[in-house]
């Protein structure tokens, strides 16, 4: 009897759940060291020795045109989700991103890295247009915010790799290295059922039931698919400029908005200043007592250990504290990198300065991973109406594309105008306006069904549409 009662266990583990998400991990990983690539070699590269000489303004291409890449694969994986479903556009992005990592291997010129980031970044664009909806998809109510939140742990972890490896590693053998978890996601990902929610969309119902056996085993499959039937009815018939002017219903629209705005808090709060250019900005902010690439790779471990923490508090907290809470944190470490830069111009001598810069990153580190980078993604898988989300993950990830370029790109040109405490005060700025959007605005999603949301969705706007 006891064994018997150990089978039944086992079977009813959501061991799919948690291997998808894992998979979705070795994809943002993957994904993470085209991140992680330039910090160390946008250096080199524009240094005197470097191997393949850049100057600075082709510096700045090399980093921004990732995001430019970013949003070129947003439309690319909003279509994809559209047609062929979010686990297959996980499974799509992994052939730009092997093309990129090929192009590094032959660079001989700029151009060539000018393909590569702009290849990688349509994979990123890919990757933010499906993983959330995938995982969503196909994760209970009880763990959707961790395994989304796993997954997303993924990009601070490739980051981190990727700036340890270019301490040590010429660009080739980076690009030789990087290629073979890119084959290996993909070829995971051919293995992992379709999800239901697909299926059903597009009237498989007898795989959908499959699907749901296989990911939930403890499900009665065939009633989750009546519900499932249920739950997307009004998607059936619709063509693609049906479901965009629903996007105009104002419900859908109110829930664009906000998805916007947290994705637009979460690429304005320093992420992408200091994810590309953390070395310099250490290098500028006169660090000495240690060398600056190891301190990179300090840091990033550092923020790899705070990703695994927000896994764990991913549901245990409301999506609306973590939101808050880490803003606020991103908020005092952009202050602090402000206040340190202007006591630099005002000549106060750095050497007794260094703790200052180095407290700001660990506060940095600790407090985005806990809430801007998550919770967007989670909001975003959660939000939106079957019959619309796959045009709401193209225009989030439109948006993200955009706001990304638009960070990374201007970044250089801030400092040149206005020097780096004035670029630092103005992300601690925005911080303070992302803490009143979420504490006004936000919707709170945590620990409720799809179906749950969409109702407290139609009630809120339908309240605000009486009073």
């Amino acid at each position: 009897m006891a064994f018997i009662r150990n089978i039944s266990w086992l079977e009813n583990v959501l061991w799919l759940q948690w291997f998808a998400a894992a998979t979705a991990l070795l994809m943002s990983t993957t994904v993470g060291l085209m991140f992680g690539w330039t910090s160390p070699y946008l250096l080199r590269l524009t240094a005197e020795d470097s191997e393949l000489p850049i100057t600075s303004n082709e510096g700045s291409w090399v980093a921004s045109l990732l995001n430019l890449g970013r949003f070129l694969g947003a439309f690319v994986g909003g279509f994809c989700v559209e047609y062929l479903g979010s686990k297959q556009t996980l499974t799509a992005l992994g052939v730009p991103l092997i093309m990129a990592w090929i192009c590094i291997m032959v660079a001989d010129s700029v151009i060539w890295l000018y393909v590569a980031r702009i290849l990688g970044g349509i994979s990123v664009g890919m990757s933010f247009s499906s993983f959330p909806l995938y995982l969503g998809e196909v994760s209970s109510p009880t763990i959707r915010g961790t395994v989304v939140t796993l997954a997303m742990s993924g990009f601070s972890f490739g980051t981190t790799i990727g700036n340890a490896m270019g301490v040590y590693l010429s660009m080739k053998v980076f690009a030789y290295v990087s290629i073979v978890p890119s084959i290996l996601f993909v070829l995971i990902f051919l293995w992992i059922p379709q999800s239901p929610h697909y299926l059903v969309r597009i009237g498989k119902l007898e795989q959908a039931e499959k699907s749901i056996a296989r990911y939930n085993p403890g499900a009665n499959s065939k009633l989750e698919v009546q519900h499932l039937k249920e739950f997307v009815v009004a998607r059936d018939g619709l063509s693609f400029m049906d479901r965009m002017r629903e996007m105009n219903i104002p419900r859908n629209r109110q829930a664009m908005i906000i998805s916007i705005m947290l994705f637009f808090f979460m690429q304005f709060s320093g992420m992408n200043s200091l994810v590309y250019y953390m070395e310099i900005t250490l290098t500028d902010a006169g660090i000495t007592f240690i060398a600056p690439a190891t301190l990179v790779i300090i840091l990033g471990v550092l923020g790899i250990a705070a990703g695994w923490v927000s896994i764990f508090i991913a549901d245990k907290f409301r999506r609306k504290a973590l939101m808050i809470v880490s803003s606020a944190g991103v908020g005092v470490s952009m202050a602090a990198y402000g206040t340190h830069f202007a006591l630099l111009d005002g000549g106060f001598d750095p050497e007794p300065l260094q703790w200052l810069p180095v407290t700001a990153g660990v506060i940095f580190l600790l407090f985005i991973c806990i809430g801007l980078i998550p919770v967007p993604n989670m909001i975003l898988s959660e939000i939106f109406a079957p019959n619309i989300k796959s045009v709401a993950a193209c225009f989030a990830s439109i948006s993200i594309g955009l706001f990304a370029f638009a960070a990374s790109r201007s970044y250089q040109p801030l400092v040149d105008v206005i020097g780096e405490s004035w670029v630092f005060w103005l992300h601690s700025f925005l911080m303070v306006l992302s803490i009143i959007f979420a504490a006004i605005w936000m919707p709170e999603t945590k620990g409720k069904t799809l179906q749950e949301i969409q109702n407290n969705i139609r009630k809120i706007k339908d309240y605000d549409d009486k009073y």
